[in-house]
């Protein structure tokens, strides 16, 4: 393996800033893939080290690595490519004959992580602490560090709106639209998040936002029954349930379409209904 062309396919300047791309990667991504492709993700990033951001395990190493089949990693490898996190580079040699293959990660745009929710803006400077010590005066409230957090919150949304456009970017428009109106900017990563939970329970064969017309609705009628005291538990659990349902309809109805794109009628199903 020439080093220096490895070299040259380098992106990140450090591993640290390729697992700043690859974490915010899977913050917004994680709940869309299977096992099996973060499987082979966390192994592919485990040798992406020496070379910050460029691996070069052979096909035969991942499958012995990760424990899973041939098939099972090339349309895990697939997948990473389709989603823009990796891409696939085939190298020469200096005889002009094809050398090895390397896996590249590439730079994340729109870098989120929980910890990056604040704005980025620097805020006015705080008043200055009085000289006189708080122990002079009897009626003096002690602060904590729970008091001091909660202030420091009020003072951020004193000065700063907090408004939808603080949300982080992989939520759909769609949806920020939808949901916005029921719980105010700061249930909508949560809805979200349920989202997201709910279809990584389904192996369905769309991305998620395929269907965000379909779990929009879902929104609306959970909120409706909510609203009209027809559900007992919370909103968001209720909201779950919903979207189990709709996505289990999706697996079947999916699952009745063959490679040409055409749909066979369910006689079992039929039969017993």
């Amino acid at each position: 393996m020439d080093w220096n062309s490895l070299k040259e396919h380098q992106r990140f300047k450090d591993k640290t800033e390729l697992d700043l791309h690859v974490r915010s990667f899977l913050y917004k991504r994680k709940a869309a893939l299977s096992e099996g492709t973060l499987k082979v993700l966390k192994y592919i990033w485990r040798h992406a080290v020496k070379f910050p951001g460029v691996a070069f395990p052979k096909r035969a190493t991942i499958v012995k690595g990760t424990g899973l089949s041939e098939s099972t990693v090339v349309r895990a490898l697939r997948c990473l490519v389709t989603e823009k996190l990796i891409e696939k580079v085939t190298t020469k040699k200096p005889n002009g004959r094809q050398g090895g293959n390397l896996i590249v990660f590439l730079p994340q745009p729109d870098l989120f992580l929980p910890t990056d929710d604040t704005p980025r803006d620097t805020l006015p400077d705080t008043p200055q602490k009085t000289e006189t010590p708080q122990q002079d005066n009897p009626q003096a409230i002690k602060t904590t560090p729970e008091t001091e957090k909660k202030q420091g919150k009020a003072s951020i949304s004193s000065v700063v709106p907090f408004d939808a456009s603080f949300l982080p970017s992989f939520i759909p428009a769609s949806f920020i639209e939808t949901s916005l109106p029921f719980g105010g900017v700061e249930q909508v990563l949560p809805s979200w998040r349920t989202v997201q939970s709910a279809y990584k329970q389904w192996k369905l064969q769309q991305p998620i936002e395929h269907y965000i017309d379909k779990i929009n609705e879902t929104f609306k009628q959970a909120v409706f029954a909510y609203k009209k005291g027809m559900v007992r538990t919370e909103l968001l659990r209720y909201f779950y349930g919903g979207l189990m349902e709709v996505f289990k309809l999706e697996v079947r109805k999916e699952g009745f379409e063959s490679g040409d794109g055409l749909i066979f009628y369910d006689w079992l199903d039929e039969m017993h209904s």
